[in-house]
């Protein structure tokens, strides 16, 4: 989920990543439906177990991966971007000032499957040494009206065209 607020001179996106892991999370319960009784009877096999039990972790472990939480502040009483990004594993922040971004703009990734090469899209803030500093993770068309507003207001924002 991608939320953009503006409050007086400070502009925050809050990025939001948990459908994923709520897919996940919805598959041990899945195993435990159909193997529970024989876990009770103790007549499970080991074959069986092995399965059990590596059903039941990779799914927990992708979702734990995949959950993740990300705010991006731009401040425009401190001439300042401040970001903060997490998931359950690693935490990271920072802060650049305006004068450091060159360019705000929507990255197009490319991802090709079965179907045929597909595209997501993702904001991004460059700063002067070249360094890309992305706000969000891939997004799919669906989201690309919404990406382009919120680059337009954060560049109206922080003063830049492009």
């Amino acid at each position: 989920m991608l939320v953009a607020e503006e409050k007086g001179s400070i502009y925050r996106v809050h990025y939001k990543s948990y459908v994923i892991s709520l897919i996940l999370l919805s598959l041990p319960p899945l195993l435990l439906i159909e193997h529970g009784p024989s876990l009770i009877d103790g007549r499970i096999e080991i074959g069986e177990l092995i399965g059990f039990i590596i059903g039941i972790v990779f799914p927990l472990l992708g979702a734990y991966y995949f959950l993740e939480f990300a705010s991006f502040t731009f401040s425009r009483d401190d001439d300042l971007l401040t970001w903060r990004w997490r998931n359950l594993i690693r935490n990271k922040s920072g802060q650049v000032a305006f004068a450091r971004i060159v360019m705000v703009r929507r990255d197009a990734i490319e991802s090709g499957d079965s179907g045929g090469l597909q595209y997501s899209h993702r904001l991004v803030v460059i700063l002067d040494d070249g360094t890309m500093i992305p706000l969000t993770r891939g997004y799919s068309g669906l989201y690309s009206k919404k990406l382009d507003q919120i680059v337009d207001q954060i560049r109206d924002l922080i003063g830049h065209s492009r």
